[in-house]
This record gives structure tokens, C-alpha cells and sequence, in this order.
């Protein structure tokens, strides 16, 4: 078998998102659903109920009094809150363990995931996207890709570098030279199997090459960015993130000053609390 071939199964077989993640994936684009249906959905999954009240009665929230039910949460916590808690808990499994072929230790791709998804929440805040959580999403899955070709970079690790060092091209076009593909390519691949929107595909798609998207350029910009911030914070910092140059012309074209970004920067350690809070979700 050719390790495109190989790829392209390992994509197949990767163990997709629950079923109640797609159906909340489906609820964010029918305008006439509301927090009843959510919480329909949630409270017909007792693991996932458990996880959401968890969150909701954690000191990070200080809800007033004890939340018992799904509903209540839903109400509380508001939809959007609760759908990324969703996704987060549905997606976590892929992420965990280390990923070597990136040098990535256990927890690290993982903590990159949740803490970039953060911060694209916080940027898209700043120019006013409505759907938060599309964002969310595509900065969390940004580099599920990842999980698919570790074993695969692992083993050709000593040609993609080389090629980063020796010809000055990016992790990433290395990968797809040396294997076929990259990482960005095969995230949109898991995203198209597991039937996530369209949208939702084109960000992860382009989550290192907004400028050259068609149909979500600026939510990829903003992942893009959050990409970004990871790395000048060192988080969840693996062998390629020294090849991916920062490019201001995003940040330029998206409008965001200097400042703004700053200013994510600057709060980010209070928003600690909730990546820990989020991390202690089993």
C-alpha cells in the first residue's frame, strides 16, 4: 500500500465525533432551533449531561446556586457556551496521547487545540462574527490533520526536514511533497468524512494559507491568527512551528490593530481558568 493510500485509509478508519456532536453541528444552521432542542439533545446523552453540568457548576462560571439539569444550563450558560463545550468533549479523544512524529509530548496537541480555539473566540468577539463557534470549531480541529499523519511524519521525518532546511519552504509543504499530502489537506479530509459544513472544512483547509481561501477568508484569517498567538505564547510548540513565518498582511486585510491583538494577548492568562476547567473534562 502507498502511503497516499495509507493516508487516505487512516482518514476513514479515524474514529469520528459522536453522534450528538453532529447533531449539534446541525442545529447551529437551522435558525429555528433554540436552547429546548440543545438541551434535548444533551440530556438524552447521560455522559455528556454529566460533563456539561460539571462545567456549569465549576467555580470558573460562579452560576448562582446548583444546576441540575441540562435545560438549566442551556439557559444559564447560553447555547453557543454549551455547543462548544459540546465539541470539545466529542473531540477531545483524538487529541489525547503524544504525538512524536511533531514532537509533541502527551497533552500538547491538545492543549494547542483548546487554547487556539480560545483565542479565536476572543478575536472573532473583537470584529463582531456572528457564529462564534464555527470559529471555535475550525480553530480546535486546525490540526487534526495532525493525528492522522504522525505516524507517517514520524517515519519520514529526516526527508521533510531537510526540505524545510535546505530548500526554505514550510513544515507543511514538506509534508506534502515527501508524503503527498499535509496536514491542512487531510483535517479538511477527516472534517469532509465526519460531514461537518462546508465552512467549517474551507477554515481548516486554509488555517496556515488564509490569503489564499475562497468562501471563508476570514474565518480562517482569524484561525490563522490564533494559530499564531499559540506559538508567540509557546504553546504547544512541535518541530514545524519554527517553518510557518508570521504574515501581517492577515491581520492588515482583517482589520485588526496591533493593540487589539495585544489586548487578546494581555487576557489570556486570566482565561486560564477555563482551558484548566475544560482539561479536567474526562
Amino acid at each position: 500500500m502507498s502511503t497516499v493510500e495509507s493516508i487516505i485509509e487512516a482518514v476513514d478508519h479515524l474514529k469520528p465525533v459522536s453522534e450528538v456532536a453532529g447533531k449539534v453541528m446541525a442545529l447551529l444552521d437551522d435558525p429555528d432551533c433554540g436552547m429546548s432542542d440543545l438541551s434535548d439533545i444533551i440530556r438524552h446523552e447521560p455522559a455528556l449531561t454529566a460533563n456539561v453540568l460539571k462545567l456549569a457548576n465549576s467555580s470558573y462560571f460562579g452560576l448562582p446556586g446548583k444546576i441540575n439539569d441540562a435545560k438549566q444550563a442551556v439557559v444559564y450558560l447560553g447555547m453557543t457556551q454549551v455547543v462548544d463545550l459540546v465539541l470539545l468533549v466529542s473531540c477531545s479523544e483524538n487529541f489525547n496521547g503524544s504525538h512524536d512524529g511533531y514532537g509533541l509530548n502527551s497533552g500538547e496537541l491538545w492543549k494547542s487545540a483548546v487554547s487556539a480555539a480560545i483565542l479565536a473566540n476572543d478575536l472573532a468577539d473583537i470584529k463582531g462574527v456572528k457564529q462564534t463557534s464555527l470559529l471555535f470549531t475550525g480553530a480546535l480541529l486546525r490540526d487534526i490533520g495532525k493525528v492522522v499523519l504522525n505516524q507517517h511524519v514520524r517515519s519520514a521525518i529526516e526527508p521533510i526536514m531537510s526540505r524545510v532546511k535546505t530548500q526554505a519552504m514550510t513544515f507543511k509543504e514538506a509534508e506534502r511533497q515527501v508524503l503527498g499530502f499535509d496536514h491542512c489537506q487531510v483535517g479538511a479530509m477527516v472534517a469532509k468524512n465526519w460531514h461537518f459544513p462546508t465552512p467549517l472544512q474551507c477554515i481548516i483547509r486554509y488555517s496556515h494559507t488564509p490569503l489564499e481561501a475562497a468562501g471563508c477568508y476570514l474565518e480562517a484569517s482569524i484561525v490563522y491568527m490564533a494559530d499564531a498567538l499559540c506559538r508567540k505564547m509557546e504553546i504547544g510548540l512541535g518541530v514545524d512551528d519554527p517553518s510557518y513565518p508570521e504574515d501581517d498582511r492577515v491581520a492588515r486585510s482583517v482589520g485588526l490593530q496591533l493593540s487589539q491583538i495585544q489586548g487578546v494577548i494581555d487576557d489570556f492568562d486570566t482565561k486560564m481558568d477555563r482551558v484548566n476547567a475544560l482539561f479536567s473534562i474526562e
